[in-house]
């Protein structure tokens, strides 16, 4: 049960994180210390905590303290959830957060404090006096607010039970909106024009709340002070525990006294808007008898709504892909008639469009002789690409089986091969292994970045050799080959031995990236390829670049994003708000630049259906997980009778989810196809099989081909869960899009269902935002959060059928575009990178499995293998260089311990042993792979690798933990806003913290080497998901 003591750890974290940060950096520092630690024991005191005012006054004794050299008294204070522990530990938590947070500003001549006071110096909100912390250094002015965030009862979780996550995170389900613009100018303007919508919320969550507090302040003092020293601008709200909103803008002095009173009023009545769950504070006994009569009516209001739309089909009329077709055609005819010797064609027409093939078609009956690189982020695209190619190539030179007869518009390619007596050349290196053999690999991608190491190497040595022996040469790589290597030099250095005079007085060069945005290194890869452009620009040559991705929709955003990314070298994951238009032509490195898109899709219409499923009361969350699973396949057998005529796709972004479900359809009787990246099986059976039901996760988003005429895909069922929506909507886009099949089958209307989980409350729940809202009454509570969850799935079915209804045709004014995150690659070899792709593997392949003794086996395997192996960090020696961004140290290069308990060796061997044939069937280089470590195994080992530790396990450790105590950590996927691939992070790995013979601290090593100031930190705005509603116009 939440205390009263959460009231005042606010000011605890607040104090205590300026404690460290400001020593040794202002005069007045024993008198602020002295005066705060006076003024929060006064405030223990007026709440009765009179024991935690007893520590609280020990408490000023101990402090300021090295961070090294802790007092004695502040160690070995052991596990356990009480007020005092909570309250020692995030006072040592702030303490050591603002010490390091301080670390980063080097020189404290160069720091200027303009408030770090406590408490607020006006009742005129938004006004810059107000602010926690303001403060400007080498240039940037820092305006830091800092909130609690529910972290009292994370505290004592990891105190009690010794078991906590990384990262933590805010309450809430905030979607990340960009606004696109990098200025401080630019973006308070694109904010304002959003004003009105912001103030039709009706309720207001405090991260929002807090964001449009501190641009408030900025804005404010860049008006009042005109600062001749600020060239940026950064906004940051801090945590205790969890990962800060941070957002960062360039300033060059522009005018902002325009928008000062606007902004500080719109905040002003931002402000002014409850929180829903304030509203749960009954201050009196009237107020809670009406709440306790109006909530529930209000309830059975939206059940209403929701079985309103259940009942109605809504028709979505999409452009006609046959003119979006015509229409890639004619832009394709329009570059090419172009005169520039140097250009980029970018087009974002629909999937369908035909935009690899006609391009196609029209390099190979180009004149003159040609170079090209084709590159795809999926390799299944790489291979029918190459394949398309190949059939052509065999049929010139009199093999092969010839080419499709319907395919008119290749058999005229033939036809103008054929007589010019033009020769093709191929080139498609594959993957090799240490040892220089080439291996197989079936799958989505290269993943295993190691993979790539040499690839575009050995592509440009065969291109090398082909020069004058063949007119055409046509490359074939993926875009993950497009990598820098762990001393910076990027693969696509490689490129420019094709930059020779020799070779561009004869060769035109096309590249050809195709689905870009497929892979986190979409806009490198870009920036990459205009870097060799410029290069052949230099020898005189003449080159052309295309860009490929239905997903941009809107020519608008490249230039954007390629200014974001040129400013910051990393793009988060976001819904990026531009206008529609089907063009635009701008320059990039002095290279045109033309910009195209046309929208449509492959049926007349498409009809929409709703279900809203509500999950029964369950105690466990894996009930929870049955429950849902038989409610989805009754909603299957009610809507899907035609089994024996058309296919039905189901896109759900869980693969534990999938096998629940295939294993309860087959129950049924419907026949099953799970599709997965890591099984060759699956797109022969996709194209060929007769199954009823295909299921898939991501792994279909891209590339694959679901043409299936004899049974077509009529039926896609969409389950739309909460988490991660910006790109949940970037894969269920290209899910849905790849619904399609021959000409007859694009003549069939499409039906789209829409599922929306409704789980049940967890207990969990009710006590985070107890945190927050300490006096909510609790029955109150639980009506209000039902009601707000029904709200919110009714208005996350308007944003998804809004922004579905939106790239199925071309748009009007301002649009939303899902945007998967964007940054740098650089591969960094070391042999702990590999377990996660065979950890992967098995885990894609349990689903797929049929043999139900042996399903159970390979995910007995997978869960020995992640049990087996910890990792944690043994030395931090604060004399090295890092980093610290809130709330993690980050090391460059830091000694990580991998250790795999050898208990569990022999029955992982075993195991294996049992499974060996089905893993090869499934995949010979991953069960290669995995054979090689269960053999040569994995013994205690220290890795020198970028990684982070959380700045909670270093207080546990130096502070909490007595001998022999243990906390643990589940790593859960991604770290910081921005979205770092935590390695290992996709299967969860533990990492722990314990004291034995050696200290041991839990971190996170991290996958790659990228910006990570970008990454940790993120660089955009979250908004509710009401805000989203507004912005598509309702």
């Amino acid at each position: 049960m939440v205390t009263s003591v959460v009231e005042v750890l606010g000011n605890v974290f607040e104090f205590a994180f300026k404690l460290g940060f400001l020593k040794g950096r202002v005069e007045d520092y024993e008198s602020f210390k002295e005066s705060g630690f006076e003024e929060i024991k006064s405030k223990f005191l007026s709440n009765e905590l009179e024991e935690l005012a007893f520590v609280w006054e020990q408490l000023k004794g101990l402090v300021p303290f090295e961070l090294g050299n802790p007092p004695q008294e502040l160690k070995n204070l052991g596990l356990g959830q009480t007020d005092k522990n909570t309250l020692l530990f995030l006072f040592l938590l702030g303490y050591y957060e603002g010490s390091l947070y301080g670390k980063g500003f080097r020189d404290i001549k160069d720091i200027r404090f303009i408030k770090y006071q406590l408490g607020e110096g006006s009742q005129i909100a938004g006004i810059y006096i107000n602010a926690d912390l303001l403060f400007i250094a080498d240039g940037v002015l820092y305006v830091v607010d800092f909130k609690l965030g529910g972290a009292e009862g994370d505290i004592r979780t990891l105190l009690d039970k010794g078991e906590g996550v990384i990262p933590y995170r805010v309450y809430g389900l905030p979607v990340n909106v960009s606004l696109g613009e990098v200025g401080f100018e630019r973006f308070v303007l694109s904010l304002l024009e959003m004003e009105e919508e912001l103030l039709s919320l009706k309720t207001a969550n405090p991260e929002l709340k807090g964001f449009l507090q501190v641009i408030s302040y900025g804005v404010d003092y860049l008006c009042e002070e005109k600062p001749k020293d600020v060239r940026e601008v950064s906004l940051s709200l801090f945590y205790p525990l969890a990962e800060p909103f941070s957002a960062r803008f360039y300033w060059n002095g522009e005018d902002l006294s325009p928008y000062r009173e606007r902004v500080r009023q719109l905040y002003e009545k931002i402000k002014q808007i409850d929180w829903e769950y304030s509203q749960a504070v009954a201050e009196s006994r009237a107020r809670r008898e009406r709440l306790l009569e109006e909530v529930p009516k209000e309830i059975e209001r939206l059940k209403e709504e929701m079985q309103k739309r259940e009942n109605i089909e809504e028709i979505i009329e999409p452009g006609k892909i046959a003119e979006t077709r015509k229409h890639v055609g004619k832009e394709l005819d329009d570059f090419f008639s172009k005169t520039q010797d140097i250009k980029a064609l970018c087009l974002l027409h629909s999937a369908g469009s035909g935009k690899t093939t006609q391009t196609r078609n029209r390099i190979l009956m180009q004149e003159g002789k040609h170079i090209v690189l084709y590159m795809a982020t999926r390799k299944v695209l790489v291979d029918r690409e190459y394949k398309k190619l190949k059939d052509l190539k065999d049929v010139l030179e009199g093999s092969g089986k010839g080419i499709d007869p319907r395919d008119k518009e290749y058999i005229k390619v033939f036809e103008y091969l054929k007589h010019s007596n033009k020769s093709i050349g191929l080139v498609y290196e594959k993957r090799q292994d240490s040892k220089g053999r080439h291996v197989e690999n079936i799958g989505d991608t290269y993943r295993n970045l190691s993979a790539n190491s040499g690839i575009l190497k050995r592509t440009v040595e065969q291109i090398l050799n082909l020069i004058g022996k063949k007119d055409i040469i046509w490359a074939l790589c993926t875009q993950q080959a497009l990598v820098e290597s762990q001393f910076g030099k990027a693969t696509s250095e490689h490129l420019k031995e094709l930059a020779s005079r020799r070779i561009t007085d004869q060769y035109t060069f096309h590249i050809i990236l195709d689905e870009f945005l497929g892979h986190s290194n979409g806009l490198y890869a870009i920036e990459e390829m205009f870097n060799f452009l410029e290069k052949v620009k230099q020898k005189g040559g003449r080159a052309n670049l295309y860009l490929f991705d239905a997903n941009g929709y809107s020519p608008a955003i490249l230039k954007k994003l390629l200014e974001e990314y040129g400013e910051f070298k990393v793009v988060p994951e976001s819904l990026v708000i531009v206008d529609f238009k089907e063009e635009e032509d701008f320059k990039h490195k002095d290279i045109e630049v033309s910009v195209r898109a046309k929208h449509g899709y492959p049926s007349p219409k498409i009809i929409v259906k709703r279900k809203f499923l509500f999950v029964d009361e369950v105690k466990k969350v894996g009930e929870a997980k049955e429950e849902l699973v038989n409610r989805i396949v009754g909603y299957i057998k009610h809507t899907f009778k035609d089994k024996h005529n058309q296919t039905a796709f189901l896109f759900l972004q869980s693969k534990e989810l999938l096998a629940m479900l295939k294993t309860r359809l087959e129950d049924e009787g419907y026949s099953c196809l799970v599709a997965t990246a890591d099984s060759r099986k699956s797109q022969e059976r996709i194209n060929q099989g007769n199954e009823d039901i295909i299921l898939s996760t991501s792994a279909l988003s891209r590339g694959i081909d679901l043409s299936r005429p004899h049974k077509p895909i009529n039926k896609i069922y969409a389950i739309i869960m909460d988490f991660g929506i910006e790109s949940n909507l970037v894969e269920m886009l290209q899910a849905i899009s790849r619904a399609r099949g021959d000409e007859e089958t694009e003549k069939n209307p499409k039906e789209i269902h829409f599922v929306y989980p409704i789980y049940p409350q967890w207990d969990s729940s009710i006590e985070r935002i107890l945190e927050y809202e300490p006096e909510a009454d609790e029955q109150i509570l639980r009506l209000m959060i039902t009601k707000h969850t029904l709200n919110q799935k009714l208005l996350l079915d308007k944003v998804v059928f809004g922004i579905v209804e939106q790239f199925v045709k071309s748009g009007k004014e301002k649009v939303l575009v899902p945007l998967p995150t964007q940054y740098a690659t650089r591969y960094i070899p070391h042999e702990v990178a590999n377990m996660e792709g065979f950890l992967s593997f098995l885990e894609n392949i349990i689903p797929f499995v049929e043999d139900k003794e042996k399903k159970d086996k390979v995910e007995k395997l997978y869960n020995t293998l992640l049990s087996a192996i910890f990792v944690s960090v043994v030395q931090i020696d604060f004399k090295k260089e890092f980093e610290y961004y809130h709330p993690y140290i980050l090391f460059e290069k830091q000694q990580v311990r991998y250790h795999f308990d050898n208990e569990k060796r022999g029955k992982i061997k075993k195991l294996f042993e049992e499974l060996k044939e089905i893993l090869e069937d499934h995949n010979q280089d991953k069960t290669n792979e995995l054979k090689s470590f269960i053999e040569g195994g994995l013994p205690s080992t220290l890795e020198n690798m970028p990684t982070i530790i959380p700045v909670y396990a270093l207080v546990l450790t130096e502070h909490f933990l007595r001998e022999k105590e243990q906390v643990n950590f589940k790593i859960r996927g991604r770290i910081g806003r921005g979205e770092a691939d935590a390695l290992m992070g996709s299967v969860k790995p533990t990492t722990y913290c314990f004291v034995g013979t050696e200290k041991e601290y839990a971190c996170v090593p991290l996958g790659e080497d990228y910006p990570y100031k970008e990454v940790l930190s993120g660089r955009f705005a979250k908004f509710p998901i009401e805000f989203i509603i507004k912005l598509l116009g309702d």
